[in-house]
């Protein structure tokens, strides 16, 4: 099936889209290739797409050279994808909730992501897919702005905390809504991380871990939340001592390697 035909396909299947999942099928077939493309797939390695929808981004990932396996949870559209796949020797395509996948298979990821569980799926991707070296998401713009956030900004979260420390971690390109059916109210914009598989560790999780426990009440002091956490004032001003951070310093304004410092000193 040639480019125009397929993505006139996509454009049909607008008035099945639903609202309550946040589906938005990408019509665009430059932005869909372009999407595809930062993924430098190469042969021999297993790519996963999550919420395949109406196989915008498939298209491009069907003509290979590596291996991907497409899911989604919409059962009709997922038999729209395997009737227009068949056979293909690069998709596998079938049923998948990517809040409770197994992430650990993939060398790379791509998808475009339901705004109501971006931060929920991002943060399955890069506590699960410990051997991804890629992933590249389209989320709306002002998840981007969220995930991006440097330290002293009112967006910065743990989250961004284990991205920063993770990964190279950057903003692409935006996407207009006008490149989606139904049209959202809001526009785009693609993400691209490069992680770092030296970074990517138990080591990581931890600080992670630490650092969203501390983000519970940011407008508190670390030295407040830490010694609320650890039940131990006088270990907690040591520990903070010991990682080199003020007593008056607030979690959104410490860098990923003073939250790791901070885990080694506890």
């Amino acid at each position: 099936m040639n480019e125009e035909t397929y993505f006139d396909g996509v454009k049909s299947y607008k008035l099945l889209a639903k609202k309550e999942v946040g589906q938005n099928f990408l019509i665009d077939p430059k932005v869909a290739e372009r999407i595809v493309g930062l993924l430098e797939a190469k042969e021999g390695e297993k790519i996963l797409e999550i919420g395949s929808g109406a196989g915008s981004l498939t298209y491009f990932l069907s003509k290979g050279p590596a291996k991907t396996e497409a899911i989604d949870i919409d059962e009709g559209l997922l038999a729209k994808l395997q009737n227009d796949f068949e056979g293909n020797e690069f998709l596998n395509i079938h049923q998948g909730n990517a809040m409770k996948f197994d992430y650990s298979p993939y060398d790379k990821v791509v998808g475009n992501l339901p705004y109501y569980i971006t931060t929920g799926i991002i943060e399955n991707i890069l506590l699960g897919a410990k051997e991804a070296t890629r992933v590249v998401v389209m989320v709306q713009k002002e998840a981007a702005e969220r995930l991006l956030a440097k330290p002293r900004s009112k967006d910065y979260s743990a989250l961004g905390v284990y991205l920063q420390y993770v990964s190279k971690a950057k903003r692409v390109f935006n996407v207009p809504r006008t490149a989606f059916l139904p049209t959202p109210n809001v526009d785009s914009a693609v993400l691209l991380f490069a992680i770092d598989q030296e970074k990517h560790n138990e080591e990581a999780v931890k600080m992670y871990r630490l650092a969203e426990k501390l983000f519970l009440n940011r407008r508190k002091t670390v030295y407040n939340n830490l010694r609320n956490l650890i039940h131990n004032e006088e270990k907690a001003k040591k520990a903070l001592e010991a990682a080199g951070i003020s007593m008056t310093a607030r979690p959104e304004e410490l860098s990923a390697k003073e939250y790791l410092a901070l885990l080694n000193a506890l």
